[in-house]
């Protein structure tokens, strides 16, 4: 395989149809920041893998840092929530992310330094990533007493905050009605339903992308499309990110090899060498056939595990 091809497999991005209906509005939030309007608060749960990060970083790269007469302006700020969590480790964190090497101090004077290197950046919105850190057990800093801190954040600092994090992330709203009254309501950013005709279109769609680079570069995969896109859901359960994980270690596996037809016996190589999400019970690539109950209960299974319930 042309190792260009593999760089182009690891480096696509798919703007499928769950991803759009978070990002634009989003984007939207951080405009209207900075554009002076009030800070505003937003939250998004999702299970692992299903494209938060890639959000994230998408909605980052829109906004860039720039240098104004020497001086760093960072509009908008991801900040990595540490794990665990306390009131120190909180604004480290935001002065981690700002650049800053180790500092030293109390909760309050890291506050202090944190909320005066954000004006001079010109931050106005700040990405918390992993923000459900704020809820595992064993933090050091009750929900509660992070929901006061998010709330500070927001009225002492004016800024727009947006947190993302797995649904058990709903417990730090549940503890603290302030903040919760003071947000949007929340968002769930779901892994495709295969019950849902538009939902499993949309689902195909990522599937194709991937195998039409395949065939571009001459390693078509030897199955029907709709039977590619079967297995590839039931691994995955509607999670793309899983989708993507795959398609970026077949093209690992194939990286050495001369160009030829991609076997169903590459695929199930390749999916045997990442963390699946389906049902155990149903393996992908073992069978040409996958039935409809066999795919929802790959949905389900990874609604279970995330805690979500089904759409209505």
């Amino acid at each position: 395989m042309d190792p260009s091809v593999r760089r182009i497999i690891e480096s696509c991005e798919l703007s499928h149809a769950e991803f759009v209906m978070h990002y634009q509005p989003l984007k939207r939030r951080i405009d209207d920041a900075l554009a002076g309007h009030p800070a505003a608060s937003e939250w998004l749960i999702g299970p692992s893998r299903v494209g938060k990060s890639m959000l994230i970083n998408n909605l980052a790269r829109e906004y860039p840092e720039t240098k104004v007469e020497g001086v760093r302006r960072i509009p908008v700020l991801v900040v990595p929530v540490p794990s665990p969590v306390s009131p120190k480790e909180m604004p480290k964190s935001v002065l981690a992310a700002l650049g800053m090497p180790t500092v030293r101090g109390n909760s309050g004077d890291l506050f202090l330094k944190m909320e005066r290197l954000l004006k001079l950046a010109g931050t106005k919105v700040l990405l918390f990533e992993e923000a459900s850190h704020i809820v595992e057990v064993g933090t050091k800093m009750p929900p509660r007493a992070a929901g006061d801190w998010f709330k500070q954040l927001m009225e002492r600092l004016g800024l727009t905050i947006i947190l993302f994090g797995v649904p058990h992330l709903e417990k730090l709203y549940q503890s603290n009605e302030q903040l919760r009254k003071r947000s949007q309501a929340r968002r769930q950013f779901r892994p495709y339903d295969s019950t849902d005709k538009a939902e499993y279109f949309s689902f195909a769609q990522c599937v194709m992308t991937y195998a039409d680079v395949f065939d571009k570069a001459g390693w078509p995969i030897d199955m029907p499309r709709a039977q590619l896109v079967g297995h590839c859901y039931l691994l995955s359960g509607g999670l793309v990110g899983v989708v993507s994980a795959f398609m970026n270690r077949l093209a690992y596996d194939l990286e050495p090899q001369k160009r030829r037809l991609v076997t169903a016996e590459d695929c199930a190589r390749a999916m045997r060498s990442i963390e699946s999400a389906g049902h155990p019970d149903h393996p992908a690539f073992t069978r040409a056939e996958v039935t409809p109950a066999e795919l929802e209960q790959a949905h389900i299974t990874v609604l279970a595990e995330a805690k979500l319930p089904r759409r209505r």
